[in-house]
């Protein structure tokens, strides 16, 4: 058990720090180790659920001035709508059929990133809203990983990046809140899953305040993000392949 709690502060250290230093990445970190050492993909999505929750809040509090609440507002209403659904599916789902979907989604956020990130833009309509935000209700809803689509969509339609982190917090310290309060709801926010959170979230603030002051100023910020997204894609092929060498 110690050993564990050992992982979780370290993994939660390492995804704050990244979330501080570029606005996001928190939930893909953790969830690159957390089912390497939680007993699931669901259990670890819980976790990383509630400790988003604590990432966002106090992101937001640094960048809540220049928040544009209404340029999310047709993402967080799809979010709403899908992300329940997705979550009760990833509940029930096999543990090999859910363990392969999220290699894949690793490896495929990974290739994003490295490959077309910058170069994809969004315009800022109500539709594009709608479906970002209705593809952020459904990774969040199965692994509690919705930064891809909206950190592009803020990204393609701000212009500041001060505007750009603190919209960014707003909608995942919103859809946080609702994400925690639906797995409350079907159950899966658990005695055990608040212990694990609660030990994580040491980690997680220390992670978020050296990334501030350290990486945010001085680090070269492309290239940290294109060895964590190698990292994250290797760990999608992992997961993929570990399923069946154990079979």
């Amino acid at each position: 058990m110690e050993l564990v709690f050992l992982w979780l502060v370290l993994a939660s250290f390492a995804g704050g720090f990244l979330q501080a230093a570029i606005g996001f990445g928190y939930a893909a970190v953790v969830m690159a180790f957390f089912p390497l050492f939680l007993p699931s993909i669901p259990v670890s999505s819980t976790v990383c659920a509630v400790l988003s929750l604590v990432a966002s809040s106090t992101m937001f509090f640094q960048y809540r001035k220049d928040a544009r609440p209404k340029h999310v507002l047709w993402l967080i209403v799809a979010y709403f709508l899908v992300m329940p659904f997705a979550a009760v599916w990833s509940a029930g789902a096999p543990k090999l059929v859910l363990s392969v979907i999220f290699g894949l989604f690793l490896v495929l956020v990974g290739l994003y990133y490295l490959l077309t990130a910058d170069k994809t833009r969004i315009s800022a309509t109500p539709k594009a809203g709608i479906i970002t935000g209705a593809l952020a209700g459904l990774f969040g809803g199965l692994f509690s990983v919705s930064a891809p689509p909206a950190a592009l969509y803020c990204l393609s339609t701000l212009e500041s990046k001060e505007a750009y982190v603190g919209t960014l917090q707003f909608f995942f310290l919103t859809t946080n809140l609702y994400s925690v309060g639906v797995r409350a709801v079907n159950g899966q926010v658990t005695g055990q899953v608040l212990v694990w959170s609660l030990v994580a979230a040491g980690g997680l603030l220390l992670g978020l305040w050296l990334g501030r002051v350290g990486l945010y100023k001085r680090a070269d910020l492309a290239r940290v993000k294109s060895w964590v997204f190698i990292f994250i894609m290797c760990m999608g092929v992992w997961t993929i392949v570990s399923n069946f060498i154990k079979g």
